[in-house]
Parts: C-alpha cells; sequence; structure tokens
C-alpha cells in the first residue's frame, strides 16, 4: 500500500519528495507490477499539495520508465527487474572522468543520493510546466480528432509545420515557407536523415566545432561521412580553421555549446561567404537555447541573413519544454529538400499525430510563448545567483567566465595548475556533481590546443541548492586540492 510522508522544513522539494519515495517503494517491492496509483487529484488532496506537485512527480517516474499511463485509466506501476539496489556498491568515480551524461554515475538510493548538488548543464527544470494545459490539450485532441490514428504527412502534420513556421518567423526571424519544415523525434533523428542525403549527393565531409555536440559527430561517422574538428576563437568557429575538403559546417552560432559564444555579425558574414563560393557547400545551424537569453535582445538566427539558400536550420523543443517530448524540425533549402523528398520522402515522421496536435495547440494557443517566457525568468533568477555565488571562487582562482547571460549553464575556464579531471573527482567525494569540457572535444582535435573547464548548470537546481552546493566548494577547498601544487605536497 502507498504510504507518503512530506516533510515541509527539508528543504527538499516537495515533488521530489514524492518522487523518491514512491521510486523506493517500487524498488523494494512495496509497490508491485501492474499496482494502480492514485490519481493526482487524489493525491494531491490527501497529501495537502497542488496537483501541479503530484503532476511533477508522476512525469519524472514516468520518463524514468517506473510508472506509466494507461488512457482514461491512470498510472501503473511498470514491471521492473528486481534489484537490491540498498546493497548495490557506489561505483567509484573514475580517473577519467568527463562529465558526460553518460558518465554521471555513482549508484543512488533515496536516503543516500550520489550527489548532493548536481550541477548538470544538460537538464532542465519541469517543475513549472503546465501540466494540467497539456493534460487539457490531450484530452481535447482525443475526443475531437479520430483522424489522428491514421497515418499523416511524412514530413509532420501540416498544421504543426505552419505552427513551426510561424514561431521560427516571429521570433527567429528565419525565411522559409512551411513545406520546408521537416519534423522528427529529436535533432539526432533528423541529422540521420540528413547524413543520408549528404551521402547520396558526395557531400562526404564535415566540419564540426570542437568542442562541440559531440552527438553529432558520432551520428555523421556512423553514417559514413568524415567528421573535421573546427577550431574555436572569442567569435565562434574560425573560418580558417574549416577543411578544404569540408562541404558541410555544423554550428550553434545563437549560443555555441559548451563555450557559451554568440558568433557575431562579421563572423556569420564570413561563414555565408565561404558556404556561397561552392555549389554544394551547406551551413547547419543548430540553434541551441536560442529562447533563454538573459541580456540583451535575442540574436536573429543565421538562416535569416542567408540570401543564397545555404543554411539548414534545426530547432527542437527538447530544452524549452521537456526532453521526453520529442520533436524536433529542421528547415531546408528548396535545393536540399527536393533531395530529401528523393532519398528520404519515403519515411513516415517518427512523431505520433497526437503528440504533434498536442503541440499544434500548444503553439497557437500562446501556452508555450507564456511557459517560455515565464521559464526565462526562473532561469534568469538562478543565472544571477550562480554568478554572484561563485564570485568568491572567480577572486581567488583567477577563474575565467565564459557564456553567461544565455543558455543554462556557464563555462568555467579553470587556470593552468587547477586539473580538470581532478577538481571532478575530488567534487565527487563531496557530493558534488562536476561536469567538465574535455568529452566535447571531438578525437582529433590536438591535446595542446584543449582548454580546461568545468560546466556549471544550474537550470534543474532550486535557488536554495545552488547557495548550499557553491558555499560547499568554497568551504571544502576543492580548487585548492585540485592544485598542481597540492598533487605534488601529497
Amino acid at each position: 500500500m502507498l504510504s507518503i510522508h512530506l516533510d515541509q522544513r527539508s528543504g527538499k522539494p516537495l515533488y521530489n519528495q514524492i518522487y523518491e519515495q514512491i521510486r523506493e517503494q517500487i524498488l523494494t517491492g512495496e509497490l508491485t507490477d501492474s499496482t494502480k496509483l492514485p490519481s493526482t487529484r487524489s493525491m494531491a488532496g490527501n497529501l495537502g499539495v497542488s496537483r501541479n506537485t503530484v503532476d511533477t512527480a508522476y512525469y519524472q517516474l514516468q520518463s524514468e520508465g517506473y510508472i506509466d499511463a494507461a488512457p482514461k485509466s491512470g498510472f501503473y506501476v511498470c514491471a521492473l527487474t528486481p534489484v537490491d539496489y540498498r546493497t548495490k556498491p557506489a561505483i567509484p568515480v573514475p580517473e577519467n572522468t568527463t562529465g558526460s551524461t553518460d558518465t554521471a554515475g555513482a549508484s543512488e538510493t533515496p536516503d543516500k543520493p550520489a550527489f548532493l548538488y548536481d550541477f548538470d548543464p544538460y537538464s532542465i527544470d519541469i517543475s513549472h510546466f503546465p501540466f494540467s494545459v497539456w493534460r487539457r490539450l490531450s484530452r481535447q485532441v482525443l475526443m475531437d480528432d479520430h483522424s489522428l490514428f491514421l497515418l499523416g504527412d511524412n514530413r509532420g502534420d501540416q498544421a504543426l509545420r505552419s505552427a513551426i513556421y510561424s514561431y521560427v518567423r516571429m521570433s527567429r526571424q528565419v525565411t522559409c515557407t512551411p513545406d520546408q519544415v521537416i519534423v522528427g523525434a529529436g535533432v539526432d533523428y533528423l541529422l540521420q536523415m540528413l547524413s543520408l542525403v549528404f551521402q547520396s549527393s558526395s557531400m562526404n565531409n564535415i566540419t564540426l566545432e570542437s568542442p562541440g555536440y559531440t552527438q553529432a559527430a558520432h551520428i555523421f561517422h556512423n553514417n559514413g561521412l568524415t567528421v573535421t574538428p573546427g577550431t574555436m576563437d572569442k567569435s565562434g568557429l574560425s573560418t580558417s580553421s574549416i577543411a578544404p575538403e569540408s562541404s558541410i559546417v555544423y554550428v550553434t552560432p545563437s549560443h555555441q555549446f559548451p563555450l557559451g559564444t554568440v558568433m557575431p555579425y562579421g563572423r556569420r558574414v564570413e561563414l555565408l561567404t565561404w558556404a556561397k563560393a561552392s555549389a554544394d557547400r551547406y551551413i547547419i545551424e543548430d540553434d541551441h537555447d536560442s529562447e533563454f537569453r538573459y541580456r540583451g535582445k535575442p540574436i536573429p538566427a543565421l538562416q535569416g541573413m542567408d540570401d543564397e539558400n545555404r543554411v539548414i536550420y534545426i530547432g527542437t523543443f527538447s530544452k524549452a519544454i521537456a526532453p521526453a517530448i520529442r520533436v524536433g524540425y529542421m528547415i531546408l533549402p528548396p535545393e536540399l529538400l527536393k533531395r530529401y523528398e528523393q532519398i528520404c520522402g519515403h519515411y513516415s515522421c517518427t512523431v505520433s499525430r497526437v503528440d504533434q496536435a498536442i503541440l499544434t495547440h500548444f503553439l497557437c494557443e500562446g501556452y508555450f510563448e507564456k511557459h517560455v517566457n515565464r521559464m526565462r525568468k526562473i532561469y534568469r533568477s538562478k543565472h544571477d545567483l550562480i554568478l554572484e555565488c561563485m564570485q568568491p571562487l572567480i577572486d581567488r582562482y583567477g577563474l575565467t567566465l565564459q557564456g553567461e547571460h544565455a543558455g543554462m549553464h556557464i563555462t568555467i575556464f579553470l587556470p593552468e595548475h587547477i586539473n580538470e579531471q581532478s577538481l571532478i573527482k575530488n567534487a565527487a567525494t563531496q557530493g558534488i556533481h562536476l561536469y567538465g569540457i574535455e568529452s566535447h572535444y571531438l578525437p582529433q582535435h590536438p591535446e595542446k590546443l584543449r582548454q580546461q573547464a568545468i560546466l556549471l548548470g544550474y537550470s534543474a537546481l532550486t535557488e536554495e541548492e545552488i547557495k548550499k552546493g557553491i558555499h560547499l566548494m568554497v568551504d571544502t577547498h576543492i580548487f585548492d586540492q585540485s592544485s598542481s601544487s597540492a598533487r605534488f605536497l601529497s
């Protein structure tokens, strides 16, 4: 029988307490396979919390595969392989920890989390998501349009493509038509499709930012393309580092990940000039984190400057809405769209038509804009707080910041005497999860040109957790312990 006890004075978010206690009871077998959970309304009433709080906890449990939702029935416990997770030894922090999401690793129990403070640069805050709106739109869509259970347009439903067109035209100054919009289940899937188009056109070499989005490099490499690292400077990708044999360049000009660089107008012109110099050259613009800018006006997309159809524009709703809503989109230049239709036109759209319809309503009825505006204020507050809390460490150790005023993390460059991997390891012993930049360099990137840095994420933490986490860094002297002099003395 489900039993939950909330501690209002613990400082831990209520949704997290609900999530952890249900998760524990599932893992220990107290809640067995197919057990039905109380409705969100019922649980909220019994616990004396808002329904949104319970929604958030259930959403996290569902995202992690502990529970599932049955239409018009409720939430049920999923079948799990029993694991004696309480006696499972902690996974030691490896010597080569890079801070990537794939190595996020020590074991976790509800009583003793592996990390007290996780400065994850890849996560978002879902506690403010308008679940009640999404739920209402879901019911509305399922009741109103049974045709959604039939196959739709392979490029994505026209209504959603038109909504995306309107959004990027107004907010990002992107120039296109709805017919140029292709919808897919996330950016990775769309890059797979692009790889097929490039291969068919003998465009086999691509230059990627390094450090940058290494997942893109894996996708291109696995699809037979040659990937070359492009070096970064204060203006973004250096055009002089583009390989002579490359016909494709992959950039994140509005907020480079992970460095946070904003590509200035002059460098954008240089890139467009490079693309125009040959008939089969294209730029992939990944408009990463463009919604969240905390100072000045949003930077218009590079695609809007392109007057010769050389830019492939890619976007996603994973950061602005939620990662589990796997909807990405790309906008192809007309000539490349023709090739796409020839090579990939027979592939069905990988996003459920029901999800497409819900998202269409969310966009067209103003809920998306309202949510983004709200989250921008919340993230700005966290952003300002983390800068304030970091100031003593910046002053004491000569740290350099980059990428502030936008996105969901700040990049902290380390002086030569502080070792990135040692810092991550020492932080882990104090219950602090830090993420390094090393894993974002392409393998071919020269070692001597690599910088040491920490990506300090703040979006998924509460303001109280941000303060306590950074104060713990100060109090435990992890930066001193990670210096070359400390290692020499030890």
